[in-house]
């Protein structure tokens, strides 16, 4: 009689958002709280952030939710996130993304964008509605970055993550909602 092999099946992952694969991405990496900013634009990363095991904290202002990350990533010496929607959110944290700058605070900005258009997003400038906020950002990070698809979202985050502890200097991920939403195996 031939020996019966017990198979076990390869989990299968249920589709998700991309919200949701790039937070699951860098979950262990972070700290787990995470200030916040909630705004229509950015309720996906922030319902993830849940949804993976992180803590959002609730702030009345995108600079109080950057100085609270800037604190958190001081302490804990972690790269922290700091979760906003873009525009006029991402330009009200500028002066805490400036004290993580010359501080060298890994702080890990990401904001929620209205959708992608072209090459560039419409609330983040690209000649729609002002400066571009990744250009806005750029000095002031170590990278800045607009994810105009799912899979640039993922790995950007994990990229994210990565030079903001390696270059102890903070860095900023824009992706739109459209993107944030998209479902993914």
């Amino acid at each position: 009689m031939p020996s019966e092999q017990t198979v076990t099946p390869e989990p299968r992952r249920s589709p998700r958002n991309a919200a949701t694969a790039a937070l699951e991405r860098i979950v262990g990496d972070v700290h787990p709280l995470v200030p916040i900013v909630a705004g229509g634009n950015d309720m996906p990363l922030i319902e993830a952030a849940h949804a993976v095991g992180l803590r959002p904290i609730p702030t009345r202002s995108e600079a109080g939710a950057g100085f609270v990350a800037n604190g958190i990533a001081w302490e804990s010496g972690l790269p922290t996130l700091c979760v906003v929607i873009t525009s006029v959110g991402v330009y009200g944290l500028v002066q805490a993304l400036y004290a993580a700058y010359v501080n060298r605070r890994p702080l890990v900005v990401l904001s929620g964008e209205v959708a992608a258009i072209g090459c560039g997003s419409v609330q983040a400038g690209e000649g729609w509605d002002g400066p571009s906020v990744t250009q806005v950002t750029r000095p002031l990070t170590a990278w800045s970055f607009d994810a105009g698809s799912p899979d640039l979202a993922v790995r950007g985050l994990a990229r994210a993550v990565a030079v903001a502890r390696a270059q102890r200097l903070p860095v900023h991920l824009n992706v739109p909602l459209s993107v944030q939403k998209a479902w993914i195996p």
